[in-house]
């Protein structure tokens, strides 16, 4: 009787932990969308703006777009988010943009004459988000939207296969890119996860093999991406090598980002060139169960709020660059962007990053 009662005492013990922890973690991405809404949200293009000192400007960001988009993908997972909510701002935010074969294709960003502004980079995180809203709902607008942009920039020849290969940084800068490559992996592994069609097995390996010639650029954050589509298309072909790939991959990126974290350098301590890598880790920690991937995620999502309140988030949200003990530089800018403004890619990076959290035990 006695162990059966320290048992139950253990298991409420453990629950009543798992519990105060989600609630940690909700409270934070409570405070992240009340700062979204009162200090980046236009109502009149139901979209949220670029930059937190311009509430009513007309457009958003690109790149920010895709990551509130899967910031919804892992709150609808968890109940924390309606679909029909995620699938409103899905919609409002595609109708910013021309798209490069009329309703479908790739995502027109700017013009420059004649010539479009298409971004390797960016649609490619986009297709990869739009798969993990399909994922979650289903809904098949989610898929063909992201085949229709992926088969675009196919059309657009993005893809290069010369001394370099890879993806297309953008249309008016065709070399490689690790982040547009890592992302095209990604987007092919899910791709093949979804389908089962081969032809994304093998974008994914092409993407993967591509990264190791040369790239603009392959910063811990792209080799997690690339780890998390070679363990997804591992998952989803039980291919050893996709496997061995990913658990290369996975390690050079936390190397990286645990030397990022301590250096003193400006430039790549912020939430999505290092929160970032907390999205990889745990998804490697769903499938293994192994701790260690959850605690090296807790790490680097932790580096940017520990020493924070939930109301100190609602009132400032996030910035673009912090020093090695986590306080925000606000010299200087980032990406044309002050540091003293909050920028929704980096904003929106943590609302993800703690729906991630919120969603786990």
């Amino acid at each position: 009787m006695r162990k059966n009662i320290i048992f139950v005492l253990c298991v409420l013990c453990v629950a009543a932990v798992a519990w105060t922890q989600k609630e940690h973690w909700t409270g934070l991405l409570d405070a992240t969308r009340d700062y979204m809404q009162h200090h980046m949200w236009n109502a009149n293009t139901r979209n949220y703006v670029l930059r937190a000192d311009a509430p009513d400007a007309p457009g958003s960001d690109a790149w920010g777009i895709t990551i509130v988009l899967d910031a919804d993908a892992y709150m609808v997972a968890d109940h924390l988010l309606k679909p029909e909510e995620m699938k409103n701002y899905f919609e409002s935010s595609t109708m910013l943009y021309d798209r490069t074969n009329g309703n479908s294709g790739a995502r027109i960003i700017g013009r420059r004459g004649d010539q479009i502004y298409v971004g390797g980079d960016d649609d490619l995180q986009w297709c990869s988000a739009l798969l993990h809203c399909f994922e979650v709902t289903r809904d098949s607008d989610y898929l063909t939207a992201a085949e229709s942009s992926f088969k675009g920039l196919i059309d657009l020849g993005f893809w290069v296969d010369g001394a370099s290969k890879g993806w297309s940084w953008n249309a008016f800068d065709r070399r490689p890119n690790g982040v547009s490559t890592a992302y095209g992996a990604l987007a092919s592994a899910r791709f093949y996860a979804i389908t089962h069609d081969n032809v994304y097995k093998q974008w994914a390996a092409a993407s993967l093999n591509a990264l190791r010639t040369p790239q603009v650029g392959f910063f811990p954050r792209d080799m997690m991406v690339a780890a998390d589509a070679a363990f997804t298309t591992y998952l989803a072909s039980k291919d050893e090598a996709f496997n061995a790939r990913a658990l290369e991959l996975l390690d050079s990126a936390v190397a990286g980002g645990e030397l990022m974290l301590r250096r003193q350098q400006p430039g790549h301590r912020n939430p999505t060139d290092i929160g970032d890598l907390a999205d990889g880790l745990f998804h490697f920690f769903d499938v293994t169960r192994n701790q260690k991937y959850k605690t090296l995620g807790l790490l680097f999502i932790n580096f940017f709020v520990d020493h924070r309140s939930a109301s100190d988030i609602a009132a400032k949200g996030f910035y673009n660059e912090y020093d090695t003990k986590g306080a925000p530089m606000l010299n200087g800018s980032y990406l044309g962007i002050p540091n003293t403004v909050p920028y929704l890619s980096e904003v929106a990076e943590m609302l993800k990053l703690f729906a991630i959290a919120a969603g786990h035990k």
